[in-house]
């Protein structure tokens, strides 16, 4: 080879290595992220949003071809999550295919509030397949009827394809992107709607239950806690994109609307049940205000949905829902340090909502991986706290069962407990061959006593008398306002003996506890079931009423004692004359 031809191959030969050098520094500037599919058939990647470039158009003007030629940055899981902007936001996927043959993909937007969401798939130099969907538009645009936004992309065989999206929307942005092959994406969506069906069955059985048990006490708490765990349960049907697909496909503008107004209602709900769960208004009045403060901001917010644009109104919302979660943690906890029972369950039920909300919210930004518990912690979270909150109710039934056992004036067993209780221990007492006393006392001259001193002394001796019974009738005792000045103390264990000694001991314990005109005396009649062969609890009771008629016909201020050889029926005084004598 001459000297020439030599310098010349050499030269051609620099410029090349120039050329493929040139070519290396404009792809490294670019900064493109090439995403290699696997050579098996399987592809399942999660946290897909690694494995972008992102570029943000402030002004949203920018056409396929300036964004072509723009320079984009490697994204991450934090930088992905961009949240409430103003800007459009694209997101470059370039796949490469080293196989060969065609390979057919998913790519899967799991976050389903985005307004607008196009899709430009490169088939050929200057050709675009396009994939224009979002909430905003009706469902059947999208490519898969599914709640998620999920777009097939074909790459061919030894061969790259680039992808662009373009997101814009008035509320948060998060590219959330997942990646499949067919397999994979039949087996996620299989999980998910067995997830998603534990969750809604729960919050439906939640709803039968709260309004069956709403409709036999009738407790307005139960109707408020039906309407935060249906306006949230909503709520979340909206969250997950399942309400756009399956309630209103074709309404968009009111699946945005409907986002903020439930939200709204559930927050009203839900402070209103705090409120009665609570009984706020009695127990922490000044936070009981506060809380009817937020659910009137939560009812202009409402009132404003419909007319405000989303943009605007759903920060202050979002806003509102925090402070407002936090508000009840904080009156939980005040009521639970006042003694509210109900307040335990409540705390730990809100507790459990916040860390849920948190978990979630870490996974989102990048702290934690991406896993079913970190993407479904809100979920988790709500259900546990709902469930938790059904325990307060259960609280409250209890509450109320016990109230409606309880004298109101004297916190004593009232007429109601006074007849359940007796036929029980009555029959237990004969099965187990163990004794069993019944005390029947009632205030002398109590009538009198109400004419001189009047209705408010006559109360105060009535409480005088149900404190000394606290002090003598300990558990298993039950001491019971049987009504009007009468008196009942059920004693299991207790035989005769005992009895006699410890209603002589109350008696003295009453006299001396009022001093001077106020000073009051009872009488007291107890019968045993080992002094008389009774055949039911009614006829027991009857033995010691008639002990305690005994008393008076003695003179009051004493205690008598049922035989059996004494026969009621024939020295029972008429009711009127007996009330009339009191």
């Amino acid at each position: 080879m001459s000297p020439l031809r030599i310098a010349v191959f050499a030269g051609r030969l620099v410029l090349a290595l120039l050329l493929c050098a040139s070519v290396y520094v404009t792809a490294a500037e670019a900064g493109a992220t090439v995403f290699e599919l696997a050579t098996a058939d399987r592809i399942y990647v999660e946290e897909f949003s690694r494995h972008i470039d992102l570029l943000e158009d402030a002004r949203g003007d920018l056409s396929l071809d300036q964004v072509a030629q723009s320079t984009f940055v490697p994204g991450s899981l934090a930088a992905a999550n961009v949240g409430f902007t103003s800007s459009v936001w694209w997101a470059r996927i370039t796949f490469r295919n080293p196989g060969s043959r065609e390979r057919e993909i998913f790519v899967r937007q799991t976050y389903p509030l985005i307004d607008y969401l196009d899709v430009y798939e490169q088939t050929a130099p200057n050709e675009w397949r396009i994939h224009k969907t979002g909430d905003r538009r009706p469902f059947a645009a999208r490519d898969i009827a599914h709640r998620d936004f999920v777009f097939p992309i074909h790459v061919p065989s030894q061969g790259e394809r680039v992808v662009y999206l373009r997101y814009q929307s008035q509320g948060p942005i998060d590219i959330s992107l997942a990646l499949f092959s067919s397999p994979e994406l039949l087996e996620s969506l299989s999980r998910e709607q067995l997830a998603y069906g534990i969750y809604y069955g729960c919050v439906v059985m939640l709803l039968v239950w709260s309004s069956l048990v709403f409709i036999a006490v009738r407790d307005k708490a139960f109707l408020a806690y039906f309407a935060y765990v249906g306006t949230f349960g909503l709520y979340m049907l909206i969250h997950n994109g399942l309400a756009y697909q399956y309630l209103w496909p074709d309404s968009p503008r009111w699946g945005n609307t409907s986002l903020v107004a439930l939200i709204n209602i559930a927050l009203f709900a839900g402070l209103q049940f705090s409120r009665m769960i609570l009984r706020a208004k009695e127990v922490t009045p000044r936070l009981d205000l506060a809380a009817r403060g937020l659910q009137t901001v939560a009812a202009i917010l409402l009132l404003a949905a419909p007319f405000v644009p989303y943009a605007t109104i759903i920060a202050p919302v979002a806003g509102l829902v925090l402070i407002g979660v936090i508000f009840m943690l904080v009156m939980g906890i005040a009521a639970m340090l006042l003694g509210s029972r109900p307040a335990r369950f409540y705390v730990i039920a809100w507790g459990s909502f916040l860390c849920g909300s948190v978990i979630f919210l870490l996974k989102t930004f990048g702290v934690l991986p991406h896993t079913f518990f970190t993407q479904n912690g809100w979920q988790i979270g709500s259900l546990l706290e709902m469930i938790l909150l059904s325990m307060t109710l259960s609280t409250r039934m209890n509450e109320l069962q016990h109230q409606s056992r309880t004298d109101p004036l004297t916190l004593l067993g009232n007429r109601r407990m006074f007849d359940d209780r007796l036929p029980q221990e009555f029959v237990i007492a004969r099965q187990e061959q163990r004794p069993l006393s019944l005390l029947v006392l009632d205030i002398d001259h109590f009538k009198g006593y109400n004419d001189r001193h009047g209705h408010a002394c006559g109360d105060q001796a009535i409480k005088a008398v149900a404190s000394a019974l606290r002090k003598f009738a300990r558990k298993p005792s039950v001491a019971c306002r049987y009504g009007g000045e009468e008196f009942t103390v059920i004693l299991p264990g207790i035989d005769c003996q005992t009895a006699s000694v410890m209603s002589e001991r109350l008696r003295r314990t009453v006299e001396e506890t009022l001093n001077g005109d106020l000073s009051i005396t009872i009488s007291v009649g107890y019968a045993c079931l080992s002094r008389g062969d009774f055949e039911n609890a009614d006829k027991f009771f009857e033995a010691a009423d008639s002990a305690l008629y005994r008393a008076k016909q003695q003179g009051r201020n004493c205690v008598v004692a049922f035989h059996d050889r004494i026969e009621p029926a024939q020295e029972q005084e008429p009711p009127a004359q007996r009330a009339a004598t009191s």
